[in-house]
C-alpha cells in the first residue's frame, strides 16, 4: 500500500511540476523575464532529469552500478539547478534590491556548486566524512533555497491579506502567495526531515 502511495505521488508531483513548468516557459518565452524561465527550466529539469530517474535507479535494479553512479550524477546536477531556480525566483521577485539578499543567494549559490565538486553523487555513495560532509552542504543549502522563498511568499500573503481588506489587493494574487508558500514550506519540511533523521543515523 505504501509503495503505491508513494508511486501516485511521484506521478503526481511529476504531472504538476512538468504542466506548471512548461506553462512558465511559455510565459517566459513571452515576458523574457528571469523568475518565470528560472522557475520554468528548474521545475522541467528538475523532474525530468533529476527526481524521477535518480527515484527509479535508487528504487529499482535496472543497470550496472557503474552505469547507477553516473545517472545519479547527471540528476545530482539537474537538482542542483532546480534548488537554484527557486534560489533566483525568491531573490529576483521579493528581494532583489536588498544587499543582504543578494550575498544570501551568492552564499547559497557557492554552496551548491562546493558541494557537487567536494562530492557528486548521492548520500548511499558517501564513504568518508568528507563525503558526508559535501552532501550535508548540499542538503542544507537546498532546504535552504525553498524556506527562504516560503518564508518570503508567506510574509507578502500577510501583507496582501491586509491590504486585500481595503480593496488595495488581488484575491488570486493573495492566495497564490499562500499556495507558494505552503509548497515551499512543506517541501523544505520534507528535506529537513529527512537531513535531521540523517544526523540520527537514519536511512
Amino acid at each position: 500500500m505504501i509503495e503505491i502511495l508513494g508511486a501516485a505521488g511521484l506521478l503526481a508531483f511529476c504531472v504538476s511540476s512538468i504542466a506548471v513548468g512548461v506553462r512558465l516557459l511559455r510565459l517566459g518565452r513571452r515576458t523574457r523575464e528571469i523568475p518565470e524561465l528560472a522557475i520554468g527550466a528548474g521545475f522541467v529539469i528538475g523532474v525530468v532529469v533529476g527526481y524521477v530517474p535518480e527515484t527509479i535507479v535508487l528504487s529499482a535494479d535496472l543497470v550496472s552500478e557503474a552505469s547507477e553512479k553516473l545517472v545519479l550524477g547527471v540528476t545530482q546536477v539537474a537538482i542542483r539547478l532546480a534548488a537554484l531556480s527557486i534560489l533566483i525566483f525568491t531573490w529576483r521577485v521579493f528581494r532583489a534590491q536588498e544587499s543582504w539578499a543578494t550575498a544570501l543567494a551568492g552564499l547559497l549559490t557557492a554552496a551548491l556548486l562546493a558541494s557537487y565538486l567536494g562530492f557528486p553523487a548521492t548520500r548511499i555513495y558517501a564513504v568518508t566524512a568528507a563525503d558526508r560532509f559535501w552532501y550535508d552542504v548540499f542538503a542544507v543549502a537546498r532546504t535552504a533555497c525553498l524556506a527562504w522563498g516560503a518564508a518570503e511568499s508567506l510574509i507578502y500573503h500577510r501583507g496582501a491579506r491586509r491590504r486585500l481588506k481595503l480593496g488595495l489587493a488581488d484575491p488570486m494574487v493573495t492566495n497564490r502567495f499562500l499556495l507558494w508558500g505552503i509548497g515551499l514550506a512543506a517541501t523544505a519540511t520534507l528535506m529537513g526531515t529527512t537531513i535531521w533523521a540523517s544526523a540520527l543515523g537514519v536511512d
